[in-house]
């Protein structure tokens, strides 16, 4: 009887129990909470025994942390006692924007007209953990990357440049990282990645490192107010050796790449507007300027053009500004100014020079004055507004009939006519006499131009002729002149080359010699082979040493060779 109550008393608990093992809940869990501002981490959305799962879920905490990757998606189905138990993942990858607490608060669902809650939790961040001045070795890894500005506040309109560097004890052998395209509050002018960037050799918390800036970021502020210049992912190729158990598990011995991924710690930058007093004559100008101006003509008739030619030198945000409006006397018509830009991105920010070229065409005649040109600046290096004047030469324009007026009041028109048959021979620029009888058409002399002209068109239609027989026949002088076309391109691939360009010459090779030959890779069954190890290698050329290059680049030869039975 005891045993019997006892069996009915489980029998009853697992009952009871049963529908908890299929209950429907949601959970939000966090990979760590308590990480470095760097430190990317996983939020993961977990729904158990719930259909229509949200693919997407609108986190609303844009101020606290940034998406890095996600959503991804998983699923995963167990029996237990003949009932199926399911559950749906969400995850995303994150960074923190800031340092301290960041509560992740609840989040609620409606599916189906259910309502299902997460429980709030906080995330301690606190700093990147990158300092140069740690004494202990395992509080730095073994690679990182570090963000730096070249000040922690700038003005509205200025541009500059921060950079991104590479801290690792370890060999890399390539390293890449997404365009950026816009920033909330600035103009990107450029996102560069440095294929080989200057190195140096640091020591930081006991470990030696390499550093080298890898990538440069040039803005330049359009908003003020304080800016949060976010995490920057990087993908970082690490070299590592391996022990294999055979030389077939790895056709070149045992070398193979950890790609990770590594980000920049957010930072924030504060952009402050320009103070007041500029004046009329700035438009937006910030850097350091010197101008210099010139009139190609300041003596002219009416309606006659001259061209007032304005030069800005110097550096700073030359394309984010335009030059201020110049006056002219009235008298004087002005096109809209021909702008011609002859900078470039340098280091910091755009260095060269600018130029704007005003047609000037005076309507009547006079003395005119333009008034001075003024071109206004904010210098970077005084902080203040300058001011650059430089005045226009007087501008002197004739009557058309002022030059005639004082030549007809000197002489009489009988005068004038005698004096034209006086100086007959300065008029006409003839340096010798030549006599009525002479006939330049048989003069033999004359017909020389007419013969060289001939020459020169016999000469065309031969070369056209020659070419077009060519022409025709092309694929009949490739495939003749392929091996040599080979030979000579595998001259020029030696192993003072870099690696990767090695590997392309090699590849190149042996297309254009198939190409040549319009042969496919099934030609020969050496090609195939070769070809998969070209295309295995073509993204991390570093792996392949000098001399396995230089025997990949003999194999390709012998196979050419050997399908041209040389």
């Amino acid at each position: 009887m005891v045993k019997h109550r006892c069996f009915v008393k489980t029998v009853i608990f697992f009952l009871l129990l049963t529908p908890l093992l299929w209950s429907q809940h949601v959970t939000l869990t966090a990979s760590k909470t308590q990480f470095s501002q760097n430190e990317e981490i996983r939020l993961t959305f977990t729904f158990e025994n719930i259909k229509n799962a949200p693919r997407n879920i609108n986190f609303d905490l844009h101020d606290d942390l940034q998406i890095v990757g996600g959503p991804y998606s998983s699923s995963n189905y167990s029996w237990v006692n003949g009932k199926m138990n399911s559950s749906s993942s969400l995850s995303y990858e994150v960074l923190a924007k800031r340092t301290g607490r960041i509560r992740i608060p609840g989040y609620e669902f409606d599916i189906k007209g259910e309502i299902f809650r997460t429980e709030p939790f906080t995330l301690q961040v606190g700093k990147s953990g990158i300092s140069e001045t740690s004494d202990s070795a395992t509080a730095l890894p073994s690679s990182f990357i570090k963000l730096q500005l070249p000040k922690d506040s700038m003005y509205q309109g200025e541009t500059f440049t921060l950079s991104y560097y590479l801290y690792t004890s370890e060999r890399v052998v390539n390293y890449t990282s997404a365009p950026l395209q816009s920033m909330e509050g600035f103009i990107v002018d450029r996102f560069k990645m440095h294929d080989l960037p200057a190195s140096s050799k640091q020591i930081l918390g006991g470990k030696e490192y390499i550093i080298a800036e890898i990538a440069s970021l040039t803005l330049t502020a359009t908003q003020t107010g304080e800016f949060i210049i976010p995490a920057k992912a990087f993908r970082i190729s690490l070299k590592r050796q391996e022990r294999f158990k055979s030389i077939f598990d790895d056709p070149f011995f045992g070398s193979s790449t950890n790609d990770v991924n590594l980000y920049s710690a957010p930072d924030t930058i504060t952009v402050f507007p320009l103070p007041g007093g500029a004046g009329p004559h700035f438009t937006g100008a910030i850097g350091d300027f010197a101008m210099h101006i010139s009139l190609d003509s300041s003596l002219i008739r009416e309606n006659q053009a001259s061209t007032l030619r304005i030069d800005l030198i110097g550096h700073g945000n030359m394309p984010h500004f335009t030059f201020p409006e110049q006056a002219f006397p009235a008298n004087i018509e002005v096109f809209e100014p021909r702008v011609k830009n002859s900078y470039q991105l340098q280091d910091q920010d755009y260095r060269g020079q600018r130029t704007w070229e005003y047609v000037l065409i005076p309507s009547r005649a006079g003395h005119y004055r333009p008034e001075d040109v003024r071109f206004t600046y904010f210098s970077l290096r005084n902080k203040e507004y300058r001011t650059i004047s430089m005045p226009v030469k007087e501008i002197r324009v004739l009557a058309h009939n002022e030059l005639e007026g004082d030549y007809n009041s000197a002489l009489t028109p009988e005068e004038v006519r005698l004096l034209a048959k006086d100086i007959r021979f300065i008029q006409m620029d003839e340096e010798r006499c030549v006599s009525l009888s002479y006939n330049p058409v048989r003069d033999p002399r004359n017909r020389i131009p007419y013969v060289f002209v001939l020459i020169f068109l016999l000469a065309f239609v031969l070369m056209e002729h020659m070419f077009s027989l060519r022409e025709r026949n092309m694929q009949r002088i490739r495939k003749k002149n392929a091996l040599k076309n080979a030979m000579q391109h595998f001259r020029k691939v030696t192993v003072e080359s870099r690696a990767d360009l090695l590997l392309y010459g090699i590849e190149q090779g042996i297309l254009n010699y198939m190409n040549d030959k319009q042969l496919s890779q099934n030609a020969h069954p050496g090609i195939a082979d070769v070809m998969k190890t070209i295309e295995t290698y073509k993204y991390a050329p570093g792996l392949l040493s000098r001399n396995q290059l230089e025997v990949l680049k003999d194999k390709v030869i012998a196979i050419i060779e050997e399908m041209e039975g040389v």
